[in-house]
């Protein structure tokens, strides 16, 4: 032998083995085909054989028999071997030379012949059922192709692979004789007490050849199909025959009703994926009908469609046989279209013109991913209805509680797709239960065959708490479950219709069960918030996904609706949002948030503390009138319209009340027609109306038509309005967008969402305002142009100019004051220092004598236009602006209004903005010139204002106590005010957080007046004597400190305050030598300010001041502090009782 070695190129590894191959076999691929086709033939043929005998000796007559092989257990181990070749090769090699070699008919006869062999016989035979299993097995073609999609040269021919498994199964049908047999194999082992794995197994084997079987689909056929592809089409049929009348359905019956069994519990997956491959074929309205008249009620169905598509056609056709022509002239401005047409006459010329147009091909949909009906026959209908109410009457419950159970304990047998199978079938028993008590009341019976407790295990709130988070997870799936979530809806719809018909069940048990279930199922919070959002994310799911949606919004809608009319409150529970969250989880975090030293803490309780990681919830009033506005949304009407749109398509007019009832809630109750002013929708209801004629003869279509008929005029109208709404047609539709063009009432009681009371609330709260975050650090001028900018950029530039005017006004007049009092030098003094700098005033501005301050008068800011008003009360901005030119508020609850006539938008109006007293005139000054320069120069903004400011309310308005909450004072015998254990609370960690002995200290009410006059006493002989004793060292306290003095800066109202600092020792001492009433109110910073005075005097000692929205008083050189002007909302000092103090 020689070879012949090629040169290797450079940088290539050279391969001893490559040269001696032949060049055909490097070149070209193998085919399998050629090397297994042959192996399995011979095989096959080793099987066995037929042959013809005599049936009795010298009788003449013969039969053909199958005759078994010597060594056929063998030759099928083989094939069992060759078989598994195919796990590795993407196009199924050896599955197709099977097919072509006829294994399955070797199979079938082996089945049959050596069946009632005794045990070897029931060997073969069972080898003989595991090949015929995996045969029949059913391909998903659509995930093979997934996978195929990384090996772009792999080229399947599945359908060949189809059509063979759909000849075996017309192979296996030809007699009843395989069944029966597969039924003889399967008896023994069922019949067991005590199965072991072995009879698990046999009895699994036969079962998945009846599942492998039904799952084949026969091939869809016309009506005038005949010979083979009329078989073919009716295969399913003639199984659920055979299957019924061979007792394999009281087999499935047993199975599942003893699937709580531990001996028959591994079979309920099983029996879960046969049933839905019987009943995916058909409807449950179509099995709930006499199967007597369901060819007469089908055949007028497909006539009165017929007639429908002919009415479409004919309105605007012409005839064919005509004796007349037609010639039409149509001028279109300076055109001019001949048209020849009889039609032409009466219809639109310009809708004739557009059916010559060449149309947009449109994308296709699905009609349904779930299910696959198919035309059974009258005799296998029969034998389905008997198996859907056997199943309900005796398995329901038991079945799928087993089911449940497995799917929540996460069995190994348990797949994603079984999931799927359970809502499928759930949904169908209980649609199917109801179809029939709904012809049962329709024929007038009271009592009813089939109870609602049969199906109650769906009733549960474990099973719809499981159905909640399967549709909750696969709405969150990337991409989406569309199959799984079409299952879940459909099956959440029918137990809300099974609620629905327990609420109108005549047995007081069922009224019960679904009240208790209904109040669970609408107090949660989230499922009504996932409800509104599946309905909305509609976009190219198939047709039955889209049917689905709208039953689901049609019939949670209506449910809450009637729920919530005989409720007077609900209330759901919301997650809370997640800045509250982080907000508890630091104050859980910081031992000492309590009030409880950190050393003094429990460590056991920290055991005992909630985890930060599991969600928290809040309640919430629920009113159905918020939930129904919440449903008036752009992506849910797009939903409804795409519905719409498939109009002739409905077959059922509960189809188009659904769609209708839908669309009403969002116009007419909602008064959202704004969503529906669109191009778009404007043209599909022009086609509705011009094909009216054609829908079903119901009231849904009547009411559809005048549904129309009302938006149009509601468009129509609002043109003429404004007929700028013709372009923004165009456009989308937003929130504020169609609440704009709508007549949608934001301020009606009703819409507030808290049963009316959200006005109430407000009034209570007071005017929502706005400030600058403190942790932005921005200065005076820096707010100030921050809000200039805003405001101009809204367009009011005549805002600012109306402010520049009243502080001109009372600049001249407090400048007048001043000249007339401290004279014109003074005034000019000022003058030239308010043009300096900050520092330069702060050293030598001394400010107006206080004569001429006391003559300073408070000027009101008098709004005289529409505008100006609206501004001073509702504009935040400005509000804001107002605030920062040391502008002061009062509140019309602190007015005294003695006329009892005034209306309560009267009262709003007296809301009066003032400039205060205390306002300087170079504050003033300041201020002018600041507005004028913006003027000149506008600001711009160079970061989002919303960083930079927060919404915040004033604080609340204290109101005097109710007798509820007074007392009897023991010792007095007067009314005074109950200390709540709150504000006990507080000031007991208030003092644990400064003296941690207080918290083992326990305050005591039994104490001795006659004890305490003597402490004080004694305590006022210490300070005379200490007093005393620091005059005669020398060390007596001085009027000033002895350390440099610190000015402060006055923003607003441009005096500056003196502070004067002095050593701790000297301050000390200054205190003990001022009585205590003195110390709070000389203006220092107190906690416990609260407190009696040490002399046993019964004076009320002043509060701390509270936070005014105008800035502070200004204070003297001489530490005098100006009077007090009016009474604002605690602007100024006042001295009330402790106990009256406001939580």
């Amino acid at each position: 032998m020689s070879f012949t070695f090629s040169p290797t190129r450079e940088g290539d590894s050279p391969d001893p083995y490559h040269d001696r191959l032949s060049p055909s076999l490097i070149d070209e691929p193998i085919d399998r085909t050629l090397i297994f086709l042959p192996a399995v033939q011979s095989l096959v043929a080793a099987l066995g054989g037929y042959e013809e005998i005599e049936t009795s000796p010298g009788s003449g007559k013969y039969e053909t028999v199958y005759r078994p092989g010597d060594s056929v257990l063998g030759v099928l181990k083989d094939l069992k071997k060759l078989w598994r070749k195919d796990d590795e090769d993407d196009e199924r090699t050896v599955a197709r030379c099977m097919a072509k070699a006829g294994l399955m008919r070797e199979l079938v006869a082996l089945l049959v012949e050596c069946t009632d062999r005794g045990d070897w016989g029931r060997k073969v035979s069972l080898v003989a059922c595991d090949l015929i299993a995996a045969l029949t097995w059913p391909i998903d073609v659509t995930s093979e192709l997934k996978e195929m999609e990384d090996e772009p040269n792999v080229i399947t021919d599945y359908a060949s692979l189809l059509r063979a498994q759909l000849e075996y199964k017309a192979l296996i049908l030809q007699s009843s004789s395989p069944l029966r047999c597969l039924l003889a194999l399967m008896l023994p082992s069922l019949a067991k007490p005590r199965k072991d794995e072995k009879d698990e197994r046999i009895i699994s084997l036969g079962l998945h050849v009846i599942r492998n079987l039904l799952a084949i689909k026969d091939v869809v056929a016309e009506g005038t199909a005949v010979g083979e592809k009329e078989e073919f089409a009716h295969l399913q049929s003639t199984l659920i025959l055979q299957l019924n009348k061979l007792t394999y359905f009281q087999l499935i019956l047993t199975l599942a009703s003893c699937a709580d069994k531990s001996d028959f519990n591994p079979f309920n997956v099983l029996v879960l994926d046969i049933l839905h491959l019987i009943f995916r074929s058909v409807k449950p309205k179509d099995l709930g009908q006499d199967q007597a008249r369901a060819p007469l009620e089908n055949l007028s169905k497909l006539l009165d469609a017929e007639k429908r598509q002919k009415a479409l056609v004919s309105k605007v056709g012409m005839t064919r046989h005509s004796r007349f022509g037609t010639t039409v002239a149509v001028r279109a401005g300076e055109q001019k279209v001949i048209l020849h047409k009889q039609n032409a006459i009466s219809a639109n010329a310009g809708k004739i013109l557009d059916e010559v147009k060449r149309k947009r091909a449109q994308k296709t949909k699905k009609v349904d991913e779930l299910t696959l009906i198919i035309d059974f026959s009258p005799d296998a209908m029969r034998a389905l209805q008997s198996l859907a109410k056997s199943f309900i009457e005796s398995c329901f419950n038991t079945f799928f509680s087993s089911i449940l159970r497995d799917i929540r304990m996460e069995r190994s047998k348990i797949r994603p797709t079984d999931n799927v199978r359970t809502f499928f079938l759930t949904r169908y028993f209980i649609e199917y239960l109801l179809t029939l008590r709904h012809k049962e009341e329709e024929k007038g019976l009271k009592q009813h065959e089939l109870s609602l407790g049969l199906v109650a295990e769906m009733a549960e709130m474990d099973s719809i708490r499981w159905l909640f988070s399967r549709m909750k997870s696969s709405m969150d799936d990337k991409p989406p479950a569309w199959t799984e979530l079409q299952a879940s809806l459909d099956c959440f719809t029918q137990v809300l219709l099974l609620l629905d018909a327990m609420v109108t069940s005549a047995e007081e048990e069922d009224i019960e069960v679904a009240e208790i279930v209904q109040n669970n199922l609408y107090y949660n919070g989230d499922i009504l918030d996932s409800s509104l959002s599946v309905i909305s994310q509609y976009k190219d799911q198939s047709v039955a996904y889209l049917d689905s949606v709208v039953h689901f919004a049609y019939v949670l809608l209506r449910m809450l609706e009637k729920f919530s009319k005989n409720k007077a409150f609900m209330f759901i529970r919301k997650k809370k949002a997640a800045r509250k969250k982080r907000k508890e989880a630091e104050n859980l975090m910081d031992p000492t948030a309590n009030g409880m030293p950190e050393e003094y803490g429990n460590e056991e309780e920290e055991v005992l503390q909630p985890d930060q990681e599991a969600p928290s919830y809040a309640e919430h009033a629920f009113t159905f009138k918020s939930f129904e506005k919440r449903f008036a949304q752009e992506p849910v009407t797009n939903t409804l319209l795409s519905y719409l749109a498939r109009s002739q398509e409905f077959d059922d007019p509960e189809q188009m009340k659904r769609v209708v009832g839908l669309m009403h809630r969002q116009v007419i109750k909602a008064q959202a027609e704004g969503l529906y002013f669109k191009v778009s929708t404007l043209n599909l209801f022009r086609k509705i109306l011009d094909s009216a004629h054609t829908l079903p003869k119901a009231d849904s279509s009547k009411d559809l038509s005048q549904l129309i008929s009302f938006i149009l005029r509601k468009f129509f109208k609002r043109v003429a309005e404004d007929p700028f709404l013709i372009v923004e047609a165009f456009g989308s539709k937003s929130r504020s967008k169609w609440k704009e063009i709508s007549s949608y009432k934001s301020d009606d009681e009703s819409d507030d969402g808290m049963g009316g009371q959200r006005n109430r609330m407000k009034e209570q709260m007071g005017q929502a305002e706005i400030e600058f975050k403190k942790n932005k650090k921005l200065s005076w001028s820096q707010q100030m142009e921050i809000v200039v900018a805003i405001i101009l950029k809204e367009g009011h530039e005549e805002l600012i100019r109306w402010i520049i005017e009243v502080l001109e006004v009372t600049l001249a007049a407090r400048t007048e004051i001043v000249i007339s009092v401290d004279g014109e030098d003074a005034a000019l003094q000022q003058a030239e220092d308010s043009e300096d700098d900050e520092d330069t005033r702060a050293r030598n501005f001394s400010g107006p004598s206080t004569a001429a301050r006391e003559k300073f008068v408070q000027h009101d800011l008098d709004p005289s236009t529409d505008l100006q008003k609206s501004a001073v009360t509702k504009d935040s901005h400005l509000r804001l602006m107002l605030r920062l030119l040391s502008f002061d508020m009062v509140h019309p609850a602190d007015l005294p209004i003695s006329d009892d006539t005034i209306t309560s938008n009267e009262k709003e109006e007296t809301t009066k903005w003032f400039i205060p007293p205390s306002v300087l005139p170079s504050s003033l000054s300041t201020s002018l010139g600041a507005l004028k320069q913006y003027l000149i120069s506008p600001p711009s903004l160079t970061e989002d204002p919303k960083s930079l400011m927060r919404r915040t309310r004033p604080p609340r308005r204290r109101r005097s106590p109710s007798l509820s909450e007074m007392e009897l004072d023991s010792e007095t015998g007067e009314l005074v005010k109950k200390v709540k254990q709150k504000r006990q609370r507080k000031q007991k960690a208030a003092e644990m957080q400064t003296f941690k002995s207080a918290a083992f200290i326990e305050d005591s009410d039994d104490e001795d007046p006659e004890n305490t006059r003597r402490f004080f006493e004694r305590e006022e002989e210490l300070r005379i004597e200490m007093k005393k004793l620091a005059e005669e060292q020398g060390n007596v306290m001085r009027k000033t400190g002895s350390k440099k003095r610190k000015r402060g800066k006055g923003k607003g109202n441009g005096n500056q305050v003196e502070q004067m600092e002095s050593g701790s020792e000297n301050e000390d001492m200054g205190r003990l030598s001022l009585p205590l009433s003195s110390q709070f109110l000389d203006g220092s910073d107190h906690q416990d300010a609260g407190m009696d005075s040490d002399d046993g005097s019964d004076e009320d000692v002043p509060r701390n001041k509270r936070t005014s929205l105008a800035p502070s008083r200004p204070v003297d050189s001489d530490g005098d502090t100006p009077p007090p002007t009016a009474r604002v909302m605690g602007k100024i000092k006042r001295i009330v009782d402790s106990d009256e103090e406001d939580e």
